[in-house]
């Protein structure tokens, strides 16, 4: 008998299959942490998608309720002794539910709109720069004048002080030691990363060409596509893929350098279908094969390091970061959980503030209990997240990424400052 698939492809209805029931992913994901609802785990929502594609007369309005609140962290992937390739089946989920019933709320739309779109960035950076600058932002924190979840948003936003960083930097840097050249690498800057972590562009620039990498900026690259995907909206997503293969497709380098961990494991994925393009690596991994001039002074400060889901899980990068902060630190704590969510899962905070902040509080009480003086990690959205979080419990810890630390650590030696002609 010819079985109906109302959901999946048959060939995404046997990976479905893969699940054993065994409840190993239990203990590993962060909703069910919190609490404890066999339909907020991985097992119970892909129970759900087998419901869902099986069952015409399923409730949808409450499955889908379940299967929107996962954090896609991927946790349960790395916890799986089956193999079973969640993530895309979550995706391939949320994609069908977007056609068929359920289109994203209006707020998650616009907040897609004004952050992945390069021209609405730009405006919504001048607006924030602005706030920061008359101080408004803490006003409105004060004052309660925004909801909620976009006051402790504002909280973590970092402090903007210029233009994007493909737009003052040219966009071909030479290592800074021609006689030990080692090769070329392309930097993608992206949509968040390129207006308001510029500093980290910059720091991953300065660290790859003192090891020896010119470094390539590509013109015509955006949004990698990432939040649209983890939304359902694939067509969308493919859309912003398609315009980076085309800018990307005659760049002469050896791989293509990213330092946010969601973009590198859409990238990874989704970029090249056929595999056949330049190789997206992440900056941690690509440094800790390369790192031919380790800092010759290390940070004082005691370091800690949170991983990102889709670097530890996704990627499944999980001791290149440490290799890194090891070279650029002299102690490097460990801290409780690192490989737990954060909570902050692109506009999951936005959407589901409650769960969003209970993921994050138990972080937060690591943090607080191993109480070091400089926590880093290698996400935009871990960033602001564990930044919004720290702020609003009353802890001045700087929250750093991976290869801001490493900058941080040669700009301790004056031939680095130098070359780089750093004065601060």
């Amino acid at each position: 008998m010819t079985v109906q698939h109302q959901l999946f492809s048959p060939e995404d209805y046997r990976l479905l299959q893969e699940c054993i029931h065994c409840g190993m992913c239990l203990p590993a994901c962060p909703t069910y942490i919190v609490n404890g609802k066999e339909a907020d785990s991985p097992r119970g929502r892909l129970a759900l998608m087998r419901m869902l594609d099986r069952d015409t007369g399923v409730d949808l309005a409450g499955a889908y309720q379940h299967i929107d609140l996962c954090l896609g962290c991927l946790a349960c992937e790395t916890a799986c002794p089956s193999g079973v390739q969640y993530g895309h089946l979550l995706e391939q989920t949320r994609s069908r539910q977007r056609q068929t019933s359920d289109r994203p709320r209006w707020f998650q739309r616009q907040a897609l709109k004004w952050v992945t779109s390069a021209a609405r960035l730009r405006v919504l950076t001048a607006l924030i720069r602005l706030t920061q600058r008359t101080r408004l932002d803490r006003l409105a924190r004060t004052l309660r004048l925004l909801p909620a979840a976009l006051r402790f948003q504002l909280a973590g936003v970092p402090a903007l002080t210029g233009r994007a960083f493909s737009l003052t930097h040219e966009r071909v840097l030479p290592a800074v030691t021609p006689g030990s050249r080692r090769g070329t690498v392309a930097l993608f800057t992206g949509c968040i990363m390129d207006q308001w972590y510029g500093d980290v562009h910059a720091a991953t620039q300065r660290v790859l060409r003192w090891n020896g990498f010119d470094v390539v900026i590509p013109e015509g690259q955006t949004c990698c596509g990432a939040l649209q995907s983890h939304a359902g909206e694939s067509e969308e997503a493919e859309r912003f893929l398609a315009v980076n293969r085309q800018a990307l497709a005659e760049v002469s380098a050896e791989a293509l350098v990213v330092n946010a961990a969601g973009c590198g494991a859409q990238l990874q994925s989704s970029l090249w279908p056929e595999k056949e393009g330049l190789p997206a690596v992440d900056v941690s991994v690509w440094l800790a094969a390369r790192l031919s001039r380790p800092p010759r002074i290390k940070l004082a400060q005691r370091a800690t390091y949170d991983a990102p889901c889709h670097l530890h899980h996704a990627q499944g990068a999980t001791e290149a970061p440490y290799q890194i902060l090891e070279s650029a630190c002299e102690r490097l704590l460990p801290l409780p959980d690192a490989d737990n969510c954060c909570g902050g899962a692109g506009a999951y905070t936005l959407l589901h503030g409650a769960m969003s902040r209970q993921v994050l509080d138990r972080k937060i009480d690591h943090i607080r209990r191993l109480d070091p003086d400089l926590l880093v990690t290698g996400n935009p959205g871990c960033q602001l997240q564990l930044q919004a979080g720290l702020r609003e419990a009353g802890m001045s810890l700087p929250v750093r990424h991976t290869v801001q630390a490493l900058d941080d650590a040669y700009r301790l030696d004056e031939a680095y400052r130098d070359a780089f002609e750093l004065t601060d």
